[in-house]
């Protein structure tokens, strides 16, 4: 017979280790990234489920509507995300939650989770959202930054390719269809794919691409 609290134990860790519903399918997952590419239906409602404390980046694929999320009892409450706009994000600071979703839309909802593992405990205390800038100038633009983390939008021209500069630890985010051209190669990337870039790595972009490129600045 299994004692109590052995008992207990196994029974908590494998609630821990639940997989997370076939709504949230990982595509990047390193020592400093878990990227999570999530997609709710038209009215779809997704059971209970947990997510981590990691600080996460939102970075929104589609014009999508509002979509309530209920956390758990017992502080149980309801908050309804608004509206979402493609190639917008958001910065949250790190919680665990354990909540049910609904999507109250005839949208359906896509979107990246790029959990940051590693940013220093004392960043990302508050809530940022970065809007989409009307009208997309090209060339490079910084819409956040602090110590730990930078995140630039990348438009290239419509007629010729441009350059996503030498940069520490990066995540390109494709918001647009596009090509990136490295050493070692092209790479073709559908909207919401992502390509990790180590340092001192020189990428062009295909012309009219646009991108976020989410730095970390923080030490190796």
């Amino acid at each position: 017979m299994i004692p109590r609290a052995l008992a207990l134990l196994v029974c908590t860790t494998a609630l821990a280790q639940q997989p997370l519903p076939a709504n949230y399918q990982t595509i990047l997952d390193n020592k400093d990234l878990l990227v999570i590419r999530v997609h709710y239906g038209p009215h779809e409602f997704v059971p209970m489920h947990d997510h981590s404390a990691y600080p996460t980046v939102y970075v929104y694929l589609n014009d999508s509507g509002e979509v309530r999320i209920d956390h758990e009892p017992p502080n149980a409450f309801s908050v309804t995300r608004p509206p979402t706009h493609t190639g917008a994000f958001r910065i949250a600071p790190g919680m665990k939650e354990r909540h049910s979703i609904t999507n109250l839309s005839e949208l359906p909802s896509d979107f990246l989770r790029v959990e940051l593992k590693r940013i220093p405990p004392t960043d990302l205390k508050h809530v940022t959202r970065g809007e989409v800038p009307s009208p997309l100038e090209p060339g490079t633009h910084t819409e956040f930054t602090d110590p730990a983390l930078r995140i630039d939008r990348i438009v290239c021209p419509p007629t010729i390719p441009c350059e996503a500069a030498s940069a520490p630890r990066s995540l390109l985010v494709a918001i647009t269809p596009l090509t990136t051209q490295i050493s070692a190669g092209k790479h073709d990337l559908h909207p919401g794919d992502v390509q990790w870039i180590v340092p001192n790595t020189e990428t062009h972009l295909s012309p009219s691409a646009q991108t976020l490129r989410i730095e970390l600045l923080y030490p190796e």
